[in-house]
């Protein structure tokens, strides 16, 4: 672990404020009683407490009671969030079973296109299988689906609803496994809120919230800076010259207006620019990206019961990234790949009316339209005597995605509940092309002007959720799903050190077939068991299949592929299979201490590969089989507050293959905070986390030449929270 000067005296400080202000609660002029209670924001606690239940949204599209949802549904609350020593919403999320990206790693030191969210193991890769929304809003990436997490500051969030199962029901494409909405804090008068958090590896991270409302106004400012050195990410007895730290630099600035006349009615104006620069491990190797977004909408409420709801959104999104070829011995690399220039829009809306009908029947109907615009405009095949890339690639185009959707939540009879859900999507492919030429003379090598295409699908889903008793409830669902192939995997390839990845303009959307039985058992009033199991089917799902191992000669349709190297391309395979338990435990043993573990198994195999037979029986790559969590925490504001978390995750398979094995490992974190008085201001804490805490090396990823890139390594930080 490397402790820079700044860093010691930031922790040292930090260390030495926890110390003292723990002192004074002990000897000072109002001494308390170890174990007293004297949590003002919790008045007239009792030894049973009482947990009430947080609205949910995202698993139905309108508002239910968390008990009312026929889905395992996990509510991240803000107490929680200010809990963990998570720097990013991707590192918060990995306590939720079944939560994971492409890579093992956190979002904060890798390529963005590696950020694609999978729930419950439905082909992980790049692009999500799992809709991920901001406030409503997708903030999938309109070119290649994954999910830039630094966009969303931790602080400006209110709650995460996680939702698994699969909602293209309602949601529509990318919700196979399951729906994330991220919902953020809401304007509050006079209110203002800062965080200064640094730490080991010269990492900074600060953040700025203030708001105000007055009358029916409200608006909301944030500003958030993050950087970061990194760390070698190669694993140390394989590093070479040419590794050196993946450093990381964000900044994000969020703004919202909101006009709410009467109780019935609001409008809404919110944005956000972001901009990000990674380092990527070597000297050559980098990427950058500057997005922004804007939505509007509002809500009504009618004298007849209807709830009207409209949100219009637009993203505007430049990216480029390089890659390099790296020699055997990692003392040297090559220029291999320039994606100068890829920029990506999107423009959206989504019109929605609900209403209750005979008090046993909740109605939601709405449409959605997305459309897309997306290119990668990139250079190729460099030649070393001319010091410059001969060949120069345009390849993208447009998508048009619209869907309507219609739900009911009937009420049959006490305690029974039937959800019906059906929506009808269409996705079209248009103006796309790969144009390939040579850079030196001009002439056009390669010109594919691709056919336009058109896929409808439907979507049903139907839920039962039966309350047995006050302690027991019983929930089942069947559902479909589709996803359409993003502007990403259809056209545009992709590197990672020796190994060329293709991209594939014919590949189909993947449909899913699945459903669940599940129960919620409330053992005692402070022991809390949810137990699941699931199945899913994926029809054509998009996986990178291994067309050959590189011999420094070319290979189809990759082209040149350097001695070690692999050639894969993106291709659909018949079907996969996912069958798996999902089980969680909460337990509160006394009023300050809470005890919670989550556990997952995760069965997966391609069960049919007409194109590849070599795959069938093999496992899903990326998906561990095992995942566990087990949380325990203690809270007493007079003293001291911790929390500590210990996660496994076990062994998978970084290819379809199966030839490049990751082992399993475990990780523990931990998290301690203490509010602390500051003369005019209404609140102000000091917190200390370490990631890793034992500092344990474990594999995220590997190439076919055998280079092994490791997970974050013992991360020390701490800071300051104040609100004025």
């Amino acid at each position: 672990m490397r402790l820079t000067r700044r860093a010691v005296s930031w922790l040292c400080s930090i260390i030495v404020a926890v110390a003292l202000s723990t002192l004074w609660t002990l000897v000072g002029p109002y001494p308390v009683a170890w174990g007293a209670d004297t949590d003002s924001s919790t008045p007239g606690r009792s030894e049973e407490e009482v947990r009430l239940e947080p609205v949910v949204v995202s698993a139905s599209r309108v508002e239910q009671r968390l008990p009312d949802v026929p889905a395992n549904v996990t509510v991240i609350t803000r107490e929680e969030i200010k809990q963990s020593p998570a720097r990013s919403v991707d590192d918060l999320l990995r306590q939720i079973p079944g939560f994971s990206l492409f890579r093992r790693s956190s979002s904060l030191v890798t390529h963005p296109t590696t950020q694609g969210v999978s729930l419950r193991g439905i082909g992980p890769s790049g692009v999500s299988r799992t809709l991920v929304l901001l406030d409503g809003i997708p903030l999938n990436d309109p070119f290649g689906g994954w999910v830039y997490w630094s966009k969303v500051p931790l602080e400006s969030i209110e709650r995460i609803e996680v939702a698994r199962g699969g909602g293209s029901g309602v949601w529509g494409n990318y919700a196979l496994g399951g729906v994330i909405n991220i919902i953020t804090r809401r304007p509050e008068a006079r209110a203002a809120q800062a965080k200064l958090d640094v730490g080991t590896r010269d990492t900074v991270d600060a953040d700025l919230l203030v708001s105000h409302v007055t009358g029916p106004w409200g608006i909301s400012l944030e500003g958030s800076f993050f950087d970061t050195d990194g760390y070698k990410i190669v694993r140390k007895d394989q590093r070479g010259a040419i590794d050196v730290n993946a450093d990381s630099s964000h900044k994000t600035f969020n703004g919202r207006v909101e006009y709410t006349p009467s109780l019935a009615s609001s409008l809404f104006l919110a944005g956000s620019f972001f901009r990000e620069d990674r380092g990527n491990g070597t000297p050559l190797q980098n990427n950058e990206t500057e997005t922004g977004y804007v939505a509007t909408g509002g809500r009504l409420k009618t004298a007849d019961g209807s709830d009207w709801q409209l949100t219009l959104f637009s993203h505007l999104q430049t990216f480029n990234s390089t890659f390099t070829s790296a020699a055997a011995d990692r003392n040297s690399e090559t220029p291999a790949l320039n994606q100068f220039d890829v920029p990506s829009t999107d423009a959206g809306f989504n019109l929605q009316w609900s209403k209750r009908i005979f008090q046993s029947h909740l109605l939601t109907a709405g449409t959605d339209v997305r459309w897309i615009n997306g290119e990668t405009n990139e250079d190729a095949t460099f030649n070393a005597t001319l010091g410059d890339f001969t060949r120069r690639r345009k390849a993208g185009g447009e998508q048009f995605l619209a869907g309507a959707y219609l739900q009911d939540i009937f009420t049959p009879a006490p305690g029974w509940q039937v959800t019906i859900a059906g929506r009808f999507d269409s996705w079209e492919s248009f103006n796309a092309s790969r144009v390939e030429k040579n850079k030196q003379t001009g002439a056009i090598t390669r010109n594919n002007q691709f056919d336009n295409r058109d896929e409808f699908a439907f979507s049903p889903k139907v839920a039962l959720l039966y309350h047995a008793t006050d302690q027991l409830s019983l929930r089942s669902s069947f559902y479909k799903g589709f996803r359409a192939p993003t502007i990403n995997e259809l056209f545009r390839p992709f590197r990672v050190r020796n190994d060329i990845t293709e991209a594939n303009a014919d590949l189909a959307p993947e449909r899913l077939i699945g459903g669940e039985v599940g129960m919620d058992y409330v053992v005692m009033s402070n022991l809390l068991g949810r137990l699941t199991a699931f199945w899913n089917e994926v029809k054509d799902p998009v996986v990178n299949v291994t067309k050959g191992i590189g011999q420094g000669a070319a290979i189809d349709p990759c082209g040149f592929v350097p001695a070690g190297g692999v050639c894969r391309q993106r291709q659909n395979l018949d079907r996969t299979r996912i069958r798996g338990i999902e089980a969680e435990l909460e337990y509160h043993p006394f009023p300050r201490w809470a005890v919670s573990g989550s556990y997952l198994y995760n069965h997966t195999e391609v069960v049919s590969a007409p194109n590849q037979p070599d795959l069938e029986g093999k496992r899903i790559a990326q998906v561990p089989r095992h995942q566990f969590t087990l949380k325990l925490g203690y809270t007493n504001p007079a003293l001291i507050n911790f929390y500590v978390q210990g996660r496994f995750v076990g062994d998978q398979f970084e290819d379809d293959i199966n030839a490049l094995k990751l082992g399993d490992y475990v990780v523990v974190d931990l998290m301690l905070w203490r509010p602390i008085p500051l003369p005019k201001l209404s609140s102000g804490e000091i917190f200390l986390a370490v990631e890793n805490l034992f500092d344990r090396t474990f594999e995220v990823a590997k190439t076919a030449d055998g280079i092994v890139t490791t997970g974050t390594p013992v991360l020390v930080h701490g800071g300051i929270r104040v609100r004025f």
